[in-house]
């Protein structure tokens, strides 16, 4: 290793506070920027889970033989010098807690930057053996996957730093604008670490699903460009597959709905208490597969929402329109796919009867199978999701990505994002092909997949 990536605030200049204000003991600008980094990326996640009060324990990382004198340093930075301030605040030790810590308030919220540090020390300290960590889960299910974090899977960090302070405060709020930075900085230093939820969604969880979109052009394996094959309209054509086998049965819909599950009870009483009718499920199969199912709603959901026929760009969503008021929205047909899409999802996903609208235009539609969703989420609305996207995970990680992998060998790059498959650009092509087979065979219907190279 001879570099290695931290965070630091932008407007932090610890040169100038070195030579303000010296140290009295031996003092390691890479470390003290790396203890700042550490408490960052402990900030960033959980900025992620919500939390308010926030402080960064240090306990476990103390532990560790550290190449330096922590102690010093972080009271270095905690000291309150005049005029400028300090860099860290702590909260005291008490007792069943260690020292915490966390930004002061002149840099919490601010801008970030990624910064590389060179001191060999600290570099010799940070080497890691291997460079994916992964959860028990992941490893007995699809460690297949694993061999392809790598030293080959590169980022452009200079350039994705600079696009990450150009969305700050534009597009991404201090949340995303820390998150982002965060899986920046683990994937140009190869410190990949991986999950397997398999008790909710059912999906793998990595950088590479963390990352945010504008940040997926920079990334690189073995220097070329990455691509994503992907299932349009996934909820929707997993549903089909549902749908059509809930009364006739499958190998695969056993392999995901079993008795261990914890919806599986609920599940086996809707199926008996309300079926959908089979003309509306042929219906909405067509919709779907036909690659207009959102565009049905389009026009209920404008009338329902009183929407001008002069449309101004920004004012998408429908959330925020009073039933009585008049929106003028953007006409572009594109645009208004989205936040159909947006919204049927979200009503999916929500409580029954928290999204009216959206189930008012499904409901024109699809009744009977709209109330065969809102009996499943009747009892916990999470349940129809878990199940949704452990079928959706089930096809793309057991039946596609396992068997692309068997037949070449794994000789051929692949990485999961949810619903899609990701290889370098040179390779899209034969996955594509390779998907839509697999993926015809097992749903007894092929559904619309999509292309993008990583640009």
């Amino acid at each position: 290793m001879k570099e290695y990536y931290i965070i630091k605030p932008s407007s932090l200049n610890l040169e100038q506070r070195l030579k303000q204000f010296p140290p009295n003991f031996k003092f390691c600008k890479d470390y003290a920027l790396w203890l700042i980094s550490e408490i960052i990326k402990k900030t960033a996640y959980k900025l992620e889970n919500k939390e308010e009060e926030i402080w960064v324990p240090l306990c476990s990382m103390i532990a560790k033989k550290h190449p330096y004198g922590y102690r010093k340093h972080l009271r270095y930075l905690c000291d309150n010098f005049p005029n400028v301030g300090n860099v860290l605040f702590r909260k005291e030790y008490t007792k069943g807690s260690c020292y915490s810590y966390r930004l002061s308030p002149h840099f919490f919220g601010q801008e970030v930057e990624i910064k590389k540090i060179t001191d060999k020390k600290m570099l010799k300290f940070l080497r890691r053996d291997e460079y994916l960590e992964s959860d028990n889960a992941f490893k007995k299910n699809y460690n297949f996957l694993a061999k392809y974090f790598n030293e080959k899977l590169t980022i452009q960090t200079t350039e994705a730093n600079e696009k990450n302070k150009a969305l700050f405060g534009n597009e991404f709020d201090y949340r995303k604008h820390l998150f982002n930075a965060v899986q920046i900085c683990d994937i140009a230093n190869k410190e990949f670490c991986i999950s397997y939820t398999y008790k909710t969604d059912g999906r793998l969880h990595h950088q590479l699903t963390r990352l945010s979109k504008p940040f997926r052009q920079f990334l690189k394996y073995e220097g070329k460009k990455l691509a994503e094959c992907d299932v349009s309209a996934s909820v929707p054509t997993i549903l089909i597959f549902l749908l059509i086998h809930m009364g006739r049965g499958s190998e695969h819909l056993d392999s995901v709905i079993c008795s261990g599950k914890e919806y599986y009870p609920h599940y086996m009483f809707c199926k008996s208490e309300v079926e959908p009718i089979n003309s509306e499920i042929a219906l909405f199969a067509q919709q779907v597969l036909s690659g207009k199912f959102y565009e049905l709603f389009i026009e209920d959901m404008q009338k329902l929402n009183h929407f001008k026929v002069t449309i101004k760009k920004g004012e998408y969503c429908f959330e925020k329109i009073d039933d009585d008021s008049e929106v003028e929205v953007k006409e572009d047909k594109q645009n208004l796919r989205k936040i159909v899409k947006r919204q049927i999802l979200a009503m999916f996903n929500a409580r029954p009867s928290y999204h009216l609208k959206a189930e008012a235009v499904f409901n024109n539609h699809f009744p009977s199978i709209l109330k065969w969703i809102k009996t499943f989420k009747k009892s916990n609305h999470k349940y129809f999701s878990y199940l949704t996207l452990q079928l959706e995970s089930y096809f793309m990680l057991n039946i596609v990505a396992r068997k692309f992998n068997s037949k070449f060998r794994g000789k051929k790059p692949l990485f999961t994002l949810h619903d899609c498959l990701i290889t370098t650009e040179d390779n899209i092509d034969e996955l594509h092909h390779f998907m839509k087979e697999t993926l015809s065979e097992a749903l007894n219907f092929t559904p619309i997949l999509k292309v993008e190279v990583w640009e």
